[in-house]
């Protein structure tokens, strides 16, 4: 399998530490789930998510491929750019 942007929703609230954890590039709360967007290299970073998610106790709801149709100036890194912190 080749690389992707994939789709994982999950049940309920994800805090902004499991958020960390699970590595997600973008993230989007759909009434009572998350949604996180990544671009994933292969089956094993796919395989390696979905091992995070069951880690923490959520519940999987979805997974599918879905086309990466934003530019790549507007790819959204929130997430990570959060995790690391403040600039000094």
């Amino acid at each position: 399998m080749t690389g992707g942007t994939y789709e994982v929703s999950v049940a309920g609230v994800v805090s902004l530490d499991d958020l960390r954890h699970l590595g997600a590039v973008s993230v989007a709360t759909e009434r009572a789930s998350v949604v996180l967007y990544g671009d994933l290299p292969d089956e094993a970073a796919l395989f390696g998510l979905l091992a995070r998610v069951r880690a923490l106790g959520l519940e999987l709801l979805e997974v599918r491929r879905v086309p990466d149709l934003r530019p790549l100036e507007d790819r959204a890194t929130a997430v990570r750019d959060d995790a690391a912190g403040p600039s000094s």
